[in-house]
């Protein structure tokens, strides 16, 4: 009985193929029309570029390509830009009244002793923000400035309302 349940229904599927007409499709066309069985569903194609096709990204602002090219990176040097921008407006030649030199206005009385402390030197925006990248580690920490790693107030020395300034430079960050 079951063979013969088996045989007509292979006699009914054999004449709906029939009914629809002739196909010429192959294997491969009918496996094509096909779902995509699981494991192919799981793997996508890898498309690899190459570094000649991969554009950087490239910042308008001056002072980020410079910190950038000192070795700043990151959360660093977007925290390197704001406290430059509080110290001296990114202003290499800027000297307060109470001795501090440079982008990143380092203090003549906390300084001076070090083998690195030059004034003229100090002056010129390489070299302030080379001295700023070995002070903070590579720009993984800013406590000359009272400000660690993470951007976050030490409240060692400074006032709020210097921290407050370089929040705002920090949120203004252009890259």
């Amino acid at each position: 009985m079951t063979e013969i349940k088996l045989l007509g229904g292979m006699l009914v599927g054999l004449i709906f193929v029939l009914s629809i007409g002739p196909t010429t499709a192959t294997a491969d066309q009918v496996y094509a029309k096909s779902a995509p069985i699981a494991t192919e569903a799981l793997y996508k194609p890898v498309v690899v570029k190459t570094r000649a096709e991969i554009k950087p990204k490239v910042c308008k602002n001056w002072l980020v390509r410079e910190l950038r090219e000192a070795g700043f990176k990151g959360k660093g040097l977007r925290i390197s830009w704001a406290i430059a921008m509080r110290e001296s407006g990114g202003r290499a030649n800027a000297i307060s009244s109470t001795g501090d030199y440079g982008v990143f206005q380092f203090n003549l009385a906390a300084h001076s002793d070090q083998p690195w402390w030059n004034s003229s030197r100090l002056l010129k925006r390489d070299y302030n923000i080379m001295i700023a990248y070995k002070m903070s580690q590579g720009g993984k920490t800013f406590y000359p400035w009272d400000i660690d790693g993470k951007g976050n107030w030490k409240r060692t020395w400074s006032t709020s309302g210097s921290y407050l300034s370089y929040k705002k430079w920090y949120a203004k960050y252009p890259c």
